[in-house]
């Protein structure tokens, strides 16, 4: 009994360690990334048909899917992850633009933090439901909020481009 004491005693604060090594490796990778090699993940709107979905997203948001149907034209779970994965990489975008443009306000970076927050838990949630009913129609509620927080986020990120770092705001555009 002794034995697993002091096993745990020292397994756990090891692991912490080395998570916390992990984190910080990861953090300052992240900091040091160029805005190619961010873009470089971006995944193409295109891609997963969100253009068919949303109504000028970078510039408005406004959804013209219904809830019934938007599963299908996102590509179902494909789209979802591709919109869940474009919204890490979309914040990392908007802090690219925070530190190296100017002025740009700490109202907006949060508000794309929360922007990229309800699109991680719309397609969990409708990740989730899909998983145990297995049917479009139990995750379509989500993958529309998800949708409408997605296109909510471009027009936010779109706005501080085009507003606080005019010097990348083609290339944006061009990666979308």
């Amino acid at each position: 009994m002794t034995m697993i004491l002091a096993l745990i005693s020292v397994a756990i604060p090891s692991a912490l360690v080395a998570y916390a090594v992990y984190w910080r490796h990861s953090q300052s990778k992240r900091r040091a990334a160029d805005w190619d090699s961010i873009v470089a993940r971006l995944r193409s709107n295109s891609e997963f048909n969100f253009d068919e979905v949303a109504e000028r997203y970078l510039y408005s948001d406004g959804i013209r899917a219904t809830p019934k149907d938007i599963w299908t034209r996102i590509d179902g779970a494909n789209g979802l992850w591709a919109m869940y994965t474009n919204a890490g990489v979309l914040m990392q975008l908007a802090d690219y633009a925070a530190e190296h443009g100017q002025d740009v306000p700490e109202e907006l970076i949060e508000e794309l933090r929360s922007d990229a927050l309800q699109i991680r838990s719309a397609v969990i949630m409708a990740l989730v439901k899909y998983g145990f009913s297995r049917s479009g129609v139990a995750a379509s509620v989500n993958a529309h909020r998800a949708a409408t927080a997605y296109s909510g986020m471009l027009a936010h990120i779109t706005t501080l481009f085009q507003e606080h770092s005019a010097l990348y705001f083609p290339r944006f555009l061009e990666a979308m």
